[in-house]
């Protein structure tokens, strides 16, 4: 057991997240451009989107437990590598065919590196540390996607957005890079599970269930704001792809701020359901008064900077405690993968059913009832694994 964290090691992995995530946050900033180019309806550009997490919504719990199996290591390489080869392929396209295959193999590396990089970390990791690295590692999707957006309109600008995608594709190589060097830090996420089914053992539990559930309630949620916040600013307040993209930015820095909020709460030990209960009770008041078309456009701003800040203590609250129910480090994966699978329902139905209700309705302020509902479910799931957490710890107790 390490008596030291390695931190270049735990950072490489979180890296790689980050990373991950930028092939995330490079899109909606360029979805107009992509909708002139390409002839994209409203609709088809939130399918470009959600495409991305198609084998995150069918198979990221089995993906889980084939890192597990095989070994973390060598799945956040070919994550990293079916990334870079997405990201080439979409640099390339002509047409939606192979816009819409290029993010396919991007989503795939996604998922790859999002079921294996937390084994990465706790390997490297010491247990005391064990909370708040895994806290760290829950900013990596709102630092990475925040950072594309920030970086896209001066990109999109010079280079286009076939440049963006092959700047994200060189930065991809050069953290594969740096995991391959750091790799002797990450023995026990090297290691195999003997079975496929000792790997999928710790899913046998109700508590990641009710964590993976409060995590799609969540995605849904921010994915509705994120994904759609761009356009919204751009057709509705005639705010320029610049403005839009750095307040966008901004709103998904306090998300990240959010998250390393939560990662501190849950090394202080507070309890996580309470934590994630709470949280949805002010993102969905705070819904409230972002879809309100009778608040001032400030307000409403600063409504959905809150709804960001507080929302990001859920994901470092749900990521830093999918290990506590691993009996061993080849489970880790398997419960990250059952995470990751069921939270993408959220950014795969989000954008394209906010999509549907904006249109139906003909105003955005029909996807509060969406926001609301993700709220009201989320609320209940935290308190259903804080019941499962502490049915756990007495059992543990007790023998």
């Amino acid at each position: 057991m390490l008596t030291r964290t390695h931190w270049p090691a735990v950072w490489a992995a979180i890296a790689a997240g980050i990373i991950a995530a930028a092939y995330v946050g490079k899109l909606p900033p360029a979805i107009p451009t992509l909708r002139e180019e390409f002839g994209l309806s409203l609709i088809a550009a939130g399918w470009v989107n959600s495409i991305f997490n198609t084998l995150s919504v069918s198979a990221a719990a089995f993906i889980g437990a084939l890192a597990g199996r095989y070994g973390a290591l060598r799945f956040c390489g070919a994550g990293l590598a079916t990334m870079m080869l997405g990201g080439a392929l979409g640099a390339a396209a002509q047409g939606e065919g192979l816009l819409f295959a290029s993010r396919i193999l991007e989503g795939g590396g996604f998922i790859a590196i999002a079921v294996s990089a937390p084994a990465l970390i706790i390997a490297a990791c010491a247990p005391r540390e064990r909370n708040l690295a895994l806290g760290l590692w829950a900013s990596y999707l709102p630092f990475g996607s925040g950072l594309a957006i920030l970086a896209s309109p001066f990109l999109l600008g010079s280079i286009g957005w076939r440049g963006l995608w092959v700047a994200i594709v060189l930065l991809t190589l050069a953290c594969a890079i740096a995991l391959w060097r750091l790799r002797d830090n990450y023995r026990t996420a090297a290691a195999t599970a003997p079975t496929l089914s000792s790997s999928l053992q710790a899913l046998r539990q109700f508590g990641p269930w009710w964590l993976a559930m409060a995590f799609a309630c969540y995605s849904l949620m921010y994915f509705a704001v994120a994904v759609w916040l761009p356009t919204f600013l751009m057709q509705e307040r005639g705010a320029s792809i610049t403005q839009a993209a750095l307040l966008t930015a901004l709103l998904i820095g306090c998300n990240a701020g959010g998250n390393l909020a939560g990662g501190w709460l849950m090394h202080r030990a507070a309890p996580r359901g309470h934590v994630i209960s709470l949280a949805f009770l002010i993102m969905a008041a705070c819904a409230c008064g972002i879809f309100s078309a009778a608040l001032p456009d400030a307000l409403r701003f600063s409504l959905s900077t809150l709804f960001m800040l507080v929302g990001g203590m859920i994901p470092a609250s749900i990521l830093s405690g999918g290990h506590v129910y691993a009996r061993e480090a080849s489970q880790i994966s398997s419960i990250q993968g059952l995470l990751v699978q069921v939270a993408q329902i959220g950014p795969f139905a989000g954008p394209p059913l906010v999509a549907a209700v904006v249109s139906a309705a003909g105003n955005w302020e029909a996807a509060l009832g969406v926001l609301l509902a993700a709220a009201a479910c989320g609320t209940v799931l935290g308190q259903l694994a804080l019941r499962s957490e502490r049915a756990l710890r007495h059992f543990g107790e007790a023998t």
